[in-house]
């Protein structure tokens, strides 16, 4: 039971007062123990008083019920937009946010909450990383020059598919009861990023291409 107070010590605590269930009536009873404790979401559960056992919830959410809502996959973005230059540090960056869900099941109404915790970055020429960080914009003068925890440098010219999965942790809450953390990630692949290698050739030209506007680069 939530009852109003402070737990502030993490963000988004909920203090909440311990009941003790009596499952040998029918129905059952409840009756107020008069000991209160915070709950953190993420948090595992703490060990319920005078040595009592945590009752189980009426509704659990499992690692396939969560993989199963409709989360919505990052966007990937490239810098300078779809192309990049052959040994240069490509930037990537993924767009994605915290979700959540609610429905009801068998008269219960279940909240659901997904946050974003790690990249699996495939770039498509073999190399893969994994971050915990989704990666940043840079500024336009640092394109290609500046190395980042989400940029690639591609050893060979060419079209490459740029495939991200992002993994989310969640937890979940029960008819407005405390958020409850569910057991594994939920993984979210994105669609395929295409991504062009070019590479830079150096010339020295005469002249401006209004002067000759077929010259080489013009």
């Amino acid at each position: 039971m939530t009852i109003d107070a402070e737990c502030d010590s993490e963000p988004d605590g909920a203090m909440v007062e311990w009941i003790a269930i009596d499952s040998s009536t029918t129905p059952p009873t409840e009756t107020s123990t008069g000991n209160t404790t915070c709950l953190y979401p993420g948090s595992p559960a703490p060990e319920p008083p005078n040595g009592g056992e945590v009752a189980e919830p009426a509704v659990v959410i499992t690692l396939e019920d969560f993989q199963s809502q409709p989360i919505i996959a990052a966007a990937v973005i490239s810098e300078p937009n779809n192309f990049g230059l052959l040994g240069g540090h490509n930037n990537f960056w993924a767009d994605v946010e915290e979700q959540e869900f609610a429905f009801e099941t068998l008269g219960d109404q279940v909240r659901i909450r997904a946050w974003p915790v790690a990249y699996d970055w495939n770039y498509g020429d073999g190399t893969t990383r994994t971050t915990q960080t989704a990666g940043n914009a840079v500024p336009e003068s640092d394109w290609l020059l500046v190395e980042t925890p989400t940029s690639h440098a591609y050893g060979e010219t060419g079209d490459y598919n740029l495939v991200l999965t992002t993994r989310f942790n969640g937890d979940y809450s029960v008819n407005g009861g405390p958020w409850i953390p569910i057991a594994g990630q939920a993984a979210v692949q994105s669609d395929p990023h295409l991504i062009s290698i070019w590479r830079s050739d150096n010339r020295l030209v005469d002249g401006t291409c209004a002067e000759n506007p077929s010259a080489w680069g013009c």
